[in-house]
C-alpha cells in the first residue's frame, strides 16, 4: 500500500463520482478531494486537505517541516513518532511544543498565525 492509501483507509475515505468523501456516522457525506487533486498532490497537500488546513499553513509547515516530527498520541506511550500520512500532531523539536491539527484548524486570523511560527522560532 502507498502512502495515500494508507492515509484514505485512515479517514475512511470513500470512492464515488471521481472524488474521495467522508461519510461518518450521523452525518452527510461531504468530498474531500477530487480525483485530480488526489493524484496531482503529496502525502503533506492531502493530510492537509483531509484536516482542512488552509493553503498558507501547508506552504509553512511544506518549507520547515524539517524543523517538525509528526506524531500521534498512544494512550500507553504517549506521543509517538509516526510517518507523516498518519500524523495527528507535529512536534516543534526546538521547543517540544505539540501542535495538535485540530488546534491549527482554529487559527483563522492571518496575524495569530504569525505570531504562533515567531514562538516557534524564537527557540531555534
Amino acid at each position: 500500500m502507498t502512502e495515500k492509501d494508507l492515509l484514505l483507509k485512515k479517514f475512511g475515505l470513500i470512492h464515488e463520482n471521481n472524488g474521495w468523501y467522508a461519510h461518518k456516522e450521523n452525518s452527510h457525506k461531504h468530498l474531500i478531494f477530487k480525483d485530480v487533486f488526489y493524484e496531482r498532490s503529496d502525502i503533506m497537500s492531502l493530510l492537509f486537505r483531509v484536516n482542512k488546513l488552509c493553503m498558507g499553513k501547508l506552504k509553512y509547515f511544506r518549507e520547515n517541516i524539517y524543523k517538525f516530527v509528526p506524531c500521534k498520541y498512544h494512550y500507553v506511550d504517549g506521543f509517538i513518532d509516526v510517518p507523516l500520512w498518519d500524523a495527528d500532531f507535529f512536534k516543534h523539536k526546538a521547543s517540544g511544543y505539540i501542535l495538535d491539527f485540530r488546534f491549527l484548524q482554529s487559527i483563522t486570523v492571518f496575524d495569530d498565525f504569525v505570531t504562533l511560527c515567531n514562538e516557534l522560532e524564537s527557540h531555534e
